[in-house]
């Protein structure tokens, strides 16, 4: 008798699976911007030129957006004389130029006035960006690194 009930119970519970199995729905992968701060598909933004297969931060909106403002932040301001190096690594075009994809020289400019601040190599031109232009952040690291320098001459002498 029992095992009739623990069939019937068990055929009870089948049945009821068909009407409450959870249905789970395929979301696809995505990332925020870091212009327009929103959520999207990854297939909302284009394909980095230099890293195969790597997505940008930008999403493609933004990036048309930024290459907007570039291209006529470059019709006024040209590109850098001859002669001309980074202001902040003082490497020449030809140094500059080493593992870059297109340029030397990339146009940099402060993304929330829209205002062109100089030429500089494209490494010095991300490393602004990888820490978001924020001078305090710059100064934590430069402390940090200075604090290492000092770790190391006190436990040399």
């Amino acid at each position: 008798m029992e095992r009739t009930g623990w069939i019937r119970g068990s055929l009870m519970n089948d049945q009821l699976n068909l009407f409450t199995t959870k249905q789970t729905l395929e979301v696809e992968k995505g990332k925020t911007c870091t212009k327009c701060n929103e959520y999207l598909p990854l297939s909302f933004f284009p394909y980095s030129p230099d890293k195969l297969y790597k997505v940008r931060n930008e999403c493609k909106k933004c990036r048309s957006k930024l290459q907007k403002e570039v291209e006529e932040l470059r019709k006024i301001h040209g590109m850098p004389p001859e002669g001309y190096k980074c202001p902040i690594c003082l490497r020449n075009e030809e140094e500059a130029a080493e593992g870059e994809t297109k340029r030397s020289w990339v146009l940099d400019h402060c993304h929330d006035t829209n205002t062109f601040r100089g030429w500089l190599c494209g490494k010095c031109n991300r490393d602004l960006g990888n820490f978001n232009n924020n001078i305090d952040t710059f100064k934590r690291a430069i402390k940090y690194l200075e604090k290492h320098l000092k770790m190391i001459l006190t436990n040399n002498t």
